[in-house]
C-alpha cells in the first residue's frame, strides 16, 4: 500500500510541475523585433527579392484558389462593362472641358509619371540621411512593388495594342501584337498603374497605424486616373485595368513579405 501511495504521490507531482516548465519555455521564447522583420537595404539580398517576387507574381495563377477566381471575375466583369460604355464616358469628358478642370487636371496627372516615383525616390533618400530604418525599408518595398507592377505592365501592352482615344472614337480598334506605333498604346494605363502601385504599398505600410493614409493615396490615385480621361489619353477600361494591376501586383508581394517574416519568427523560435 504504501508503495503504491508513492507511486500515486509521485506521478500527481511530475503533473503538476509541467504548467512551470511550460511557462518558462514560453518566456524563454520570446522574440525580439529582428527575429520577426525583414529590413531591405540596397544589397544582394534586396536585388534578390526583386527576382524572387517577380517569379512568385507570374506564377501565383497557378496556385489560384476560389476566392481569387472571384477576383478575378469582378475586375474582368467591370473592365467588359466599361468597355462597352468606353465610347459615352469618352464623350461625357470631351463635352466637360474648361479651363479649370484642364488646370486641375494638368496639375494631377505627374503624379502617374512623374510625382510618384520621386517620392519614392524621396523617402529613400530621407530614410538613409535619417538612419530611419523603417523609412528606407517601405521605400524600397514601393520601388520594388513599382517595377515589377511595372515590367508586367510593359508585357502587357506590347502584346495587347489597343488603339487610344485621342487617336480614335472606337474603343474597339486594335493593331497587330508587339507593333511599335505610338497610335496603339492605349491598354492599360501606365499611370494609373504606376500611382496605384505607390498608393497600394503607402497603405499596406502605414494604413494600420493611420488609418487616414489609404484614403489620401487611394483619392489621389482616382483623380489621376479621371485626368487621363479628361485629355483622352485612355478609355475607362483602362484605367480600371492599370488600377487593377497595380493594386493586386503590390498586395501580392506585400502579403509574401509578411509570409517571410511569419516564416523567420517560425525559424526563430525552433532555435531557443
Amino acid at each position: 500500500m504504501l508503495l503504491v501511495q508513492l507511486q500515486t504521490y509521485a506521478q500527481t507531482d511530475t503533473t503538476s510541475a509541467h504548467p512551470t516548465d511550460s511557462v518558462a519555455a514560453t518566456a524563454e521564447r520570446t522574440l525580439t523585433a529582428a527575429d520577426t522583420t525583414i529590413r531591405y537595404r540596397i544589397n544582394g539580398a534586396y536585388l534578390g527579392s526583386i527576382w524572387s517576387d517577380l517569379k512568385y507574381t507570374v506564377a501565383r495563377p497557378a496556385h489560384w484558389k476560389g476566392k481569387d477566381y472571384v477576383r478575378l471575375g469582378i475586375v474582368l466583369g467591370t473592365a467588359g462593362g466599361l468597355m462597352g460604355l468606353d465610347y459615352e464616358i469618352k464623350q461625357l469628358f470631351a463635352r466637360n472641358h474648361t479651363n479649370f478642370w484642364t488646370s486641375t487636371a494638368n496639375q494631377l496627372e505627374p503624379f502617374g509619371n512623374a510625382y510618384s516615383p520621386y517620392l519614392v525616390g524621396g523617402m529613400y533618400l530621407a530614410g538613409v540621411i535619417a538612419k530611419d530604418r523603417k523609412l528606407e525599408h517601405i521605400s524600397l518595398m514601393t520601388a520594388k512593388s513599382l517595377l515589377i507592377s511595372t515590367l508586367i505592365y510593359t508585357f502587357t501592352k506590347s502584346v495587347v495594342r489597343r488603339g487610344r482615344p485621342s487617336y480614335y472614337n472606337d474603343p474597339f480598334v486594335y493593331n497587330a501584337p508587339f507593333s511599335m506605333d505610338k497610335f496603339h498604346t492605349s491598354f492599360p494605363s501606365g499611370h494609373m498603374l504606376t500611382v496605384t502601385s505607390v498608393a497600394t504599398a503607402l497603405a499596406e505600410a502605414y494604413g494600420e497605424d493611420h488609418p487616414w493614409v489609404p484614403w489620401v493615396t487611394y483619392s489621389i490615385a482616382i483623380a489621376t486616373g479621371t485626368t487621363r480621361l479628361y485629355h483622352e489619353r485612355h478609355w475607362a477600361s483602362d484605367v480600371w485595368l492599370g488600377a487593377s494591376l497595380g493594386y493586386f501586383v503590390t498586395k501580392g508581394i506585400y502579403k509574401r513579405h509578411k509570409a517571410l517574416e511569419k516564416k523567420k519568427a517560425l525559424k526563430a523560435l525552433q532555435m531557443y
